[in-house]
C-alpha cells in the first residue's frame, strides 16, 4: 500500500545538476554573490583555474569578463539578489538553473524561453541582459564549452508554471512601482 501523499502549494524546490562544463560559470556568479561591499577579483581565481582547464586561457578570462558584466547587470535590474548553491556543486538553485536557461536561450534572438527565464528571475529589462547574456554564450562556445540549454517544455516543467504565471496581478510589484485601482 502506497503511504498518503504531501502536496506542497507554492514554490516547488527544483533539484537540477549542471554539466560538469558549466559549473566554473555558475561559480563565476556564486563568487561574484560575495563580493557584498568589497569587490575583491581574487575571488574569480577558482573558477577562472576551472574554465583554464576546459578551454584556452584568453577564453577563460573572456568568459569570466562578459559573465561580470552581465551579474552586475542582473543585480541592477533585480529586487533581490540570486540564490546560489556553494562553490563547484553541480546541484543548481532555481535560480542558478534559470540564469543558466538565459544564458544558453540568449543564442537565439528574440527567444521565448529567455523571456520567460527573464520573468522567473524578475529582471525588468530583457533587452541588456539579453544581450549581455549572447556576448556570454558567444564566448562559451567560442571556448568549446559544452552548454546545454533546456526546452521551453522541460524549463515549464522544472520551474513551474506558477513562476511564470501568477494569478494575482500584484505580486511582483514592488515598492517603487504604483499600483492604479479604477
Amino acid at each position: 500500500m502506497i503511504g498518503p501523499q504531501t502536496f506542497a502549494f507554492g514554490p516547488r524546490p527544483v533539484s537540477v545538476l549542471l554539466h560538469p562544463n558549466a559549473v566554473p560559470v555558475a561559480d563565476i556568479f556564486r563568487c561574484i554573490s560575495g563580493f557584498q561591499d568589497q569587490y575583491d577579483l581574487a575571488l574569480l581565481n577558482g573558477p577562472e583555474e576551472d574554465l583554464g582547464r576546459l578551454t584556452r586561457p584568453d577564453c577563460a578570462k573572456a568568459i569570466i569578463s562578459d559573465a561580470l558584466l552581465l551579474a552586475f547587470a542582473l543585480d541592477r535590474q533585480r529586487t533581490r539578489p540570486l540564490c546560489h548553491a556553494p562553490l563547484k556543486s553541480r546541484r543548481a538553485s532555481t535560480d542558478e538553473y534559470c540564469l543558466m536557461t538565459l544564458i544558453g536561450a540568449s543564442r537565439t534572438r528574440d527567444s521565448e524561453l529567455a523571456y520567460e527565464a527573464s520573468t522567473v528571475l524578475g529582471v525588468a529589462s530583457l533587452d541588456l541582459v539579453s544581450s549581455l547574456a549572447s556576448d556570454l554564450i558567444n564566448q562559451i562556445d567560442a571556448g568549446g564549452l559544452v552548454f546545454r540549454t533546456p526546452d521551453i517544455t522541460e524549463f515549464r516543467a522544472l520551474v513551474g508554471d506558477s513562476l511564470l504565471f501568477e494569478d494575482d496581478p500584484e505580486v511582483g510589484l514592488e515598492h517603487s512601482e504604483m499600483k492604479f485601482r479604477f
